[in-house]
């Protein structure tokens, strides 16, 4: 099966002004005849078709933004991570999101750029690993605090024992609550 041809008059004929100039039109939905018009205007012949596949190349770009923006912001407020961790499991996923897409067809495997894909698999799926060995070494660090805060409690308050028990139950409280966040 074979890809459609590109037409690229826009991108290669047009100073990037004007490029520019045509996204902000189509963004607010002026007709690709308007847009035609606005170039003849200016002494550039493109055709009201050729500003349609450019258009219409550019909107679904455009629509895939919007998409991607969207899923960022769920995945963010949908994560349980701390903040620096957010924004790097958000990107992660959007990006093997993106790859996968593209991988779709059997054709992109033989593509010259499928090294490059499998490549950048690769280092997303090493990010992921070390993001989770973060977030378990944070928590092994947070048992260990937990377990010397106790002691040191323990030792200074053995003279106490309600005081003790009433301090110990505050620590299991915030370290329960730290657990949840993580």
């Amino acid at each position: 099966m074979g890809s459609r041809r590109k037409h690229a008059r826009i991108t290669t004929e047009l100073p990037k002004e004007l490029i520019q100039a045509i996204n902000e039109r189509l963004v607010a939905g002026e007709t690709y005849e308007g847009i035609a018009a606005y170039l003849r205007e200016r002494g550039h012949d493109i055709s009201k078709s050729s500003v349609g596949r450019y258009g219409k190349d550019f909107l679904a770009k455009l629509e895939r933004l919007r998409v991607v923006k969207e899923q960022a912001r769920t995945i963010m407020t949908e994560g349980k991570d701390g903040p620096a961790l957010e924004m790097t499991e958000a990107a992660t996923q959007l990006a093997l999101q993106l790859i996968m897409e593209r991988l779709v067809t059997a054709e992109d495997l033989r593509d010259a750029k499928s090294s490059e894909i499998l490549k950048a698999l690769a280092l997303l799926e090493r990010s992921a690993v070390q993001r989770e060995k973060l977030k378990m070494d944070a928590g092994r660090m947070l048992e260990v605090a937990i377990s010397r805060i106790k002691t040191s409690l323990q030792e200074e308050l053995e003279k106490n024992p309600d005081v003790l028990e009433r301090l110990i139950g505050m620590v299991d409280a915030v370290a329960a609550e730290a657990k949840e966040k993580q």
